[in-house]
């Protein structure tokens, strides 16, 4: 198991809780983590089952529940019912306008093409998006263009021919798209805890079955777990699914970031993060909002 993010792995494992611990068991085995300290339970096997007790506590403890199907693909989250923690923070969600709104995205935007150009720039690709940014070109489309040309360039003949967004075939859109699951699911449960409604977006529309502000508030710390997969393959060329569900789960439950001069944990930096988004929200003041950045991570 990983700490905070817990992977299961192995068909037919059992899950149940005793004296504040989650319990899983195998036939091989069973090992055991702290209720209060799981984040992510990301279930990738098959015949998996939970007692009705396992389910109840690890959403009564905030946790989120992430569903995959045997190939790593992200099918449906078990997260606890919205519960508006501040009123205030949900009632001004709703009051601010469209203006309020559009400079709100254009800052994460902003962070977003920003951390691409350092993702870029760690893995020694040639690219221009300093050049846009030195610009205040803020065109997301046409960055992403440009960042994703150059980034699968890195990997060589491994390369996908393209950014795969649903239904991947190629391994490593398939990795990028287990990693934002995972990192999605994060950021879920801070938008609950902090008493906004993921419904309610900044920039993206609500639609049947989606979460427009979950999707808002992912896009700049979508280039982390570029950056994590990347140095992945760098350590492993021939890492299989499996393995990068360990490795990401390991970095982002580990890894850290500076944030307001103190090194922290970037899963406590999402969280900080969403937090400030609620802020911005509550007050009306934009410059409250502290969106994590590539060149603060301590690596």
């Amino acid at each position: 198991m990983s700490y905070h993010i817990i992977h299961i792995l192995q068909h037919n494992s059992y899950l149940s809780v005793d004296h504040g611990f989650l319990v899983l068991k195998t036939k091989e085995q069973e090992r055991r983590a702290l209720l209060s300290e799981i984040l992510i339970v990301v279930v990738a096997a098959k015949g998996v089952s939970f007692s009705g007790n396992a389910l109840s506590e690890i959403i009564k403890n905030g946790g989120v529940i992430l569903h995959c199907d045997e190939h790593y693909k992200p099918i449906g989250k078990t997260i606890g019912l919205p519960s508006v923690i501040h009123s205030q923070v949900f009632k001004r969600q709703v009051e601010r306008d469209n203006t309020f709104n559009n400079k709100v995205w254009l800052k994460i935007i902003q962070a977003k093409i920003i951390n691409q150009a350092e993702t870029l720039d760690i893995i020694g690709a040639y690219h221009k998006l300093w050049e846009y940014i030195n610009e205040k070109n803020w065109d997301e489309g046409n960055a992403a263009r440009h960042y994703w040309k150059y980034y699968f360039m890195q990997f060589g003949k491994l390369a996908p021919a393209g950014r795969e967004h649903f239904g991947a075939e190629h391994p490593i859109n398939q990795m990028l798209n287990y990693a934002y699951a995972v990192l999605g699911a994060l950021c879920h449960r801070s938008i609950l805890a902090h008493g906004l409604n993921p419904c309610l977006g900044i920039h993206h529309k609500y639609r049947f079955k989606s979460e427009p502000l979950l999707y808002d508030l992912i896009e700049p710390l979508r280039p982390f777990c570029d950056l994590i997969l990347f140095l992945a393959f760098q350590k492993d060329i021939d890492i299989t699914m499996s393995n990068f569900a360990k490795e990401i789960a390991k970095n982002l439950a580990t890894i850290k970031i500076r944030v307001h001069g103190k090194n922290i944990k970037f899963i406590h930096a999402i969280d900080q993060y969403i937090s400030s988004v609620a802020q911005c929200f509550n007050t009306g003041y934009i410059k409250l909002l502290t969106i994590p950045e590539i060149q603060d991570l301590q690596c």
